[in-house]
């Protein structure tokens, strides 16, 4: 099953590749659900139509333009110029009263109330001079041609083109063109062109239109220029037109790129931004496939620079807050509602800048919350914190409109985006790719630094340093700790020891050889049961875990309970200060890092039990290193010793290890030797491990093997 999953993940990155590098276009995204079939028990994925690649090469032709001048009006106000055309082959159904809704309406879904919302009420979409689309009523202009000649796939755009000019043409005995250049540059701001019949995009019908911004339509009328316009369908098939594209295609019109990737691992703005490969389709699954009506938000980046090239300067709508200094508990409000300061976080990689000092990689980071109140963002695949990687070195060359290269989303379910659902590890489905990115406490996912996967490094290889830690639980307020290389890291003296909170992991990623120890300070009272845990991304690493009290004196020593995995467990007596001690005899490394999290438990007493007791391998071979004697104490007992006894068959004692106050599960790691360090025969030998409390013992005997 395994190679079959990887063949058709290889086939299917491959077709999908051709079709996008082929066909760079500010188009609407192609529907991915139509496109494939999908067998979700070999995982193939094949194509419905074995020439629809040829096909789209032909349709999507010299479709690679988003607007190149950007327009913003100082005011906020957007007016829209809404175009109604039909086909002999195919009249238009709608009413015009449907198309003043789906633009204008002040409430529901609309490119009015959508525009509103991500904007945080600084663009207004107005209808301009003639008050809704036209012609008025259920009127429509007819085109020269059947639809069947604008849709044909071989010459898409250029027929799309004729089609937009047709539509402005019919309409200039009624609407004054120059009523609608608000800037006064001579261009039109934007003209909306809406079709009779479906989106191609949305139906794989090759004779059907696909949505696209048309530009270069280079016609005057009323003393300015008609520059681009947004083309879309009517779609009569649908309860209502996939609105997504609609707000999709405007975007464009704003100089906005598609960030799709040359594949679908490549996607990094998968399903959490409008302009996405599955976006714009957020909704009801009506047949198979989202019915838009839901869209996801612009994301952040693109809020902050509409067009994603820093080097004509950042128009959008907010501006990210520099993080620059370590910070604990910083509060990220949620991204969807206003008011627009405080919603994009920004830290810059080190190291990483232009001859003007301005950061080049970075990670921008946002608070998406599908409960915020909001009518977009409801259907993204979870709440939580995400993490973008931007690389402005990767920008896109002139006349490309696909900024995926320089959008990366971090997704601690699926680092890789291999297609990975966050509820079904064992699968593989590309359709889910990025559902898991959202860190958050409620997914355990509370960390993102140089020794997590994915990890803080620059796109080179670089060690940043950065660590953002302590991620909060989903809310319309969510908490991060932000920390930068060696600053970050606590002083090796009781008095300058960092105060450190329960149930917190705290991440170390020093560089300094010299730096030998890291302290930090809690508050225990008698009851409870301190659980220091110390996990690092090595089992070579000499660190050592402890506990200290106020005169710097060792009370406590962790032992080793996994292999990359210390634990030390304290009971104290009194209310009272302690320090948990970090120690690494050759110093502290870019390589090699660890996780502290200090917890307090509840301790209880009576009823002491022993379970998962079990040893592995079994028997223990010659090519076995060692065995592993695992065991657990559950209900939160604490056992005030466990030990391991090995015994020969004829009972005398050949190995002996005891831990101290234990708490939940641990290891004993024995190689197949004596007390002498002697290497035992092959037979049979028996152990026990045993658990005290007070005056009462539990014991578990078993049998294991050593062949020699």
């Amino acid at each position: 099953m395994q190679n079959t999953v990887a063949y058709s993940r290889l086939y299917l990155l491959g077709v999908i590749s051709l079709f996008f590098i082929i066909h760079p276009c500010a188009a609407a995204p192609p529907n991915p659900y139509l496109f494939y079939n999908y067998n979700p028990a070999t995982h193939d994925w094949t194509p419905k139509a074995p020439t629809s690649h040829d096909q789209f090469r032909h349709a999507l032709d010299g479709c690679c333009f988003v607007r190149e001048g950007s327009v913003l009006q100082e005011d906020g106000i957007e007016y829209v110029l809404a175009i109604k055309i039909d086909f002999s082959d195919q009249p238009g159904q709608r009413p015009g009263a449907a198309f003043d809704q789906y633009l204008f309406a002040d409430k529901g879904v609309s490119l009015k109330t959508y525009y509103r919302e991500v904007s945080y009420e600084q663009m207004d979409i107005q209808p301009g001079p003639m008050g809704g689309a036209v012609p008025k009523g259920n009127q429509w202009i007819r085109a020269q041609n059947p639809m069947s000649y604008y849709g044909e796939g071989q010459i898409n755009v250029r027929r799309s083109r004729e089609l937009v000019r047709e539509a402005c043409v019919a309409m200039d005995d009624i609407v004054d063109f120059s009523a609608y250049d608000r800037d006064g540059d001579g261009v039109v701001d934007h003209v909306f062109v809406i079709h009779s019949g479906d989106d191609q995009a949305s139906t794989a019908e090759m004779n059907d239109i696909w949505s696209i911004l048309v530009q270069d339509i280079n016609i005057e009328l009323d003393g300015v220029r008609v520059s681009t316009a947004v083309l879309v369908a009517e779609e009569p098939n649908f309860d209502k037109p996939h609105l997504g594209i609609y707000f999709h295609e405007f975007f464009h019109d704003f100089g906005a790129p598609d960030v799709y990737g040359g594949n679908f691992t490549g996607p990094s703005d998968h399903k959490w931004g409008l302009m996405g490969q599955f976006g714009p389709y957020q909704g009801e699954i009506v047949n198979g496939i989202g019915d838009g009506l839901q869209p996801s938000h612009i994301s952040g980046y693109l809020k902050w620079d509409f067009d994603a090239r820093p080097e004509n300067g950042r128009l959008g709508w907010i501006q990210p807050v520099e993080i620059t200094d370590n910070v604990a508990n910083l509060p990220i409000p949620s991204f969807e509602l206003p008011p627009h300061n405080n919603k994009l976080f920004k830290i810059d990689i080190p190291g990483k800048i232009n001859r003007f000092g301005e950061g080049t990689e970075f990670f921008l980071i946002e608070n998406r919350y599908r409960e915020s109140g909001a009518l977009f963002d409801t259907r993204l695949p979870e709440s939580g914190i995400l993490i973008w990687h931007i690389d402005e070195t990767k920008v896109r060359p002139p006349g490309a409109i696909d900024a995926a290269s320089q959008i990366w989303l971090e997704d601690p379910n699926d680092p890789k985006h291999f297609g990975i659902p966050p509820d079904n590890p064992n699968n593989i489905d590309i359709r889910t790719i990025t559902d898991g990115a959202a860190y958050s406490a409620d997914d355990n996912e509370t960390s993102f630094t140089p020794a997590t996967l994915p990890n803080s490094n620059a796109n080179d290889g670089t060690v940043s340093k950065i660590s953002i830690t302590n991620i909060g639980f989903e809310g319309q307020e969510m908490t991060i700790s932000v920390a930068f290389g060696d600053t970050y890291e606590p002083n090796d003296n009781l008095a300058e020891a960092l105060p450190i909170e329960f149930d917190q992991t705290y991440e170390s990623f020093i560089a300094s050889e010299k730096d030998r120890r890291d302290l930090y300070r809690f508050n225990a009272i008698p009851g409870e049961a301190i659980v220091a845990t110390l996990t690092t991304n090595s089992d070579t690493v000499d660190y050592r875990l402890s506990i200290l009290d106020k005169s710097d004196r060792y009370i406590a020593t962790a032992e080793r309970v996994e292999i990359t995995e210390l634990q030390v467990v304290f009971q104290p007596e009194q209310a009272d200060t302690f320090f948990v001690s970090v120690e690494s005899l050759s110093g502290f490394s870019e390589v090699d890092s660890y996780r502290l999290t200090v917890k307090t438990v509840q301790t209880r007493s009576g009823g002491l039990k022993l379970a998962q007791v079990r040893a592995f391998p079994n028997p223990m071979r010659a090519n076995n290193n060692e065995m592993v004697f695992a065991y657990t104490i559950p209900n939160f007992q604490l056992a005030d010793s466990v030990e391991l006894e090995i015994f020969n068959v004829a009972g005398d004692l050949v190995h002996a290890e005891i831990r101290q106050n234990v708490i939940g599960s641990g290891q004993f790691r024995w190689h197949g030797k004596n007390s002498s360090n002697e290497t035992l025969a092959t037979g049979i030998y028996i152990f026990v491990i045993s658990a005290t409390q007070g005056e009462e013992i539990v014991q578990q005997i078993e049998k294991i093997g050593l062949v020699r």
